[in-house]
C-alpha cells in the first residue's frame, strides 16, 4: 500500500470514528433505566460536575451537531453499497479481508501492534476495522466492475516505481512536543549535555500539546501517515541514536530521538501484484466518492427534516 492510500485510510477511519460514535450512542439510549430520570427537566441525566448536570438530550444534541450530518451519509453509504454487491453477486472474501488487513498492520510490529494502536487513536476494535475494511473492500470490487488489468501493465508499474516495492524499514521513535522553538532547543541542549532522553519524556509525557503528546512513538514505519510528516521526514535521515530538532509541527515544536531502526520483511511477490491490479483499476474507475454519491442516488437515499419531510437528493 503507497503512503498516498495510507492516507485516504486514515481518512476513512476518522469518519468510521464518528458512525462509531453514534452507533453506541444508540446502544446506551437503549440501556437507559426507565427511573433514572433528572428531576429538572425530565429528560435522562448522563453526567454531573457539581450540582450542574448533562442531560441525554444535551448530549445528543451535541453529538449530531458534530458527527450527525458525517455519520448519516456513511449509514446511507453502506447500504447502498450492501444492496449493490447482493445485485451484482459481488462476493468479499475472507482472502480479500486478510490481504487488506496485512497491509494496514504492515508499518507496526505486529498485526496485534496495528490493532491496539487503532484502539488507542480512534477507539476501533478488530470487529470495527474488519467492518470498514469489508465495505472499502466491497466499494472498490462495485467501482472496478468491467476493468481488466493486463499482466503487461503490472510488469511496467513495477519497473516505473521500485521504491513502492522494496522492504523499507522501520523506525522506533520517541518525542519531545513544546509550544516554543526555544523550549525546543533547550531540550536538545540538554540531550547534548547528557541526560538521558527517555527521562525526559518521563518528565514531559503528561503534559499534552494540541493534536500530539509527549512519549515513546514506539515503532513506526518510515512513512507511517498517522505521524507528522515534520516528525518522519527528519527520521528517516537520521542513523539509531540521534536526536533532532527544533522541528516545526502543528501548534509548536519537537525534538526527537531514533531509538533503534530495523528493516521490514519483504512483501510477498503475489501480493504486490494484486496490489498493483487494484491500484491501476482504480485509478482507471470514477472516484469513489462520486460512486457512492451515484449509488445513493440510485437506491433513493434521502435525510429527512425534523418533521419527516424528505431532503433533497443527496
Amino acid at each position: 500500500m503507497t503512503t498516498r492510500e495510507k492516507g485516504l485510510w486514515a481518512a476513512v477511519i476518522i469518519l468510521t470514528v464518528s458512525v462509531t460514535a453514534l452507533g453506541g450512542l444508540i446502544m446506551l439510549r437503549g440501556l437507559a433505566k426507565p427511573g433514572d430520570i433528572s428531576k429538572d427537566d425530565g429528560d435522562h441525566t448522563v453526567a454531573e460536575i457539581g450540582q450542574e448536570g448533562i442531560s441525554e438530550e444535551q448530549w445528543v444534541a451535541e453529538l449530531k451537531k458534530r458527527y450527525g450530518a458525517n455519520t448519516l451519509l456513511q449509514m446511507l453509504n453502506r447500504k447502498a453499497v450492501q444492496a449493490e454487491t447482493k445485485r451484482l453477486g459481488i462476493k468479499v472474501t475472507q482472502d480479500d479481508l486478510q490481504q487488506v488487513l496485512e497491509q494496514e498492520s504492515r508499518g507496526y510490529a505486529s498485526a496485534q501492534a496495528y490493532f491496539e494502536e487503532m484502539q488507542q487513536q480512534f477507539g476501533l476494535g478488530p470487529v470495527d476495522l474488519r467492518n470498514e475494511a469489508e465495505y472499502r473492500i466491497g466499494l472498490e470490487k462495485i467501482a472496478t466492475q468491467g476493468i481488466q488489468i493486463k499482466e503487461a501493465e503490472i510488469d511496467e508499474y513495477w519497473k516505473q516505481h521500485p521504491e513502492e516495492f522494496t522492504a523499507g524499514k522501520q523506525i522506533k521513535l520517541a518525542a519531545l512536543y513544546v509550544p516554543k522553538a526555544e523550549e525546543a532547543e533547550t531540550l536538545l541542549e540538554r540531550v547534548k549535555q547528557g541526560e538521558r532522553f527517555d527521562a525526559l519524556v518521563q518528565e514531559f509525557s503528561g503534559q499534552p500539546f494540541g493534536k500530539n503528546t509527549s512519549g515513546q512513538l514506539g515503532w513506526v514505519d518510515e512513512y507511517d501517515p498517522f505521524q507528522p510528516e515534520a516528525i518522519m521526514k527528519a527520521a528517516r535521515e537520521l542513523s539509531s541514536g540521534d536526536v533532532a530538532g527544533p522541528i516545526s509541527v502543528d501548534d509548536g515544536y519537537a525534538v526527537i530521538y531514533v531509538q533503534d531502526i530495523r528493516l521490514k520483511a519483504s512483501p510477498d511477490k503475489e501480493q504486490m501484484r494484486q496490489q498493483i491490479r487494484r491500484s491501476l483499476a482504480l485509478a482507471q474507475a470514477a472516484p469513489l466518492e462520486d460512486v457512492e454519491k451515484s449509488l445513493r442516488d440510485k437506491y433513493g437515499a434521502r435525510i429527512l427534516t425534523d418533521k419527516g419531510v424528505p431532503s433533497a437528493s443527496l
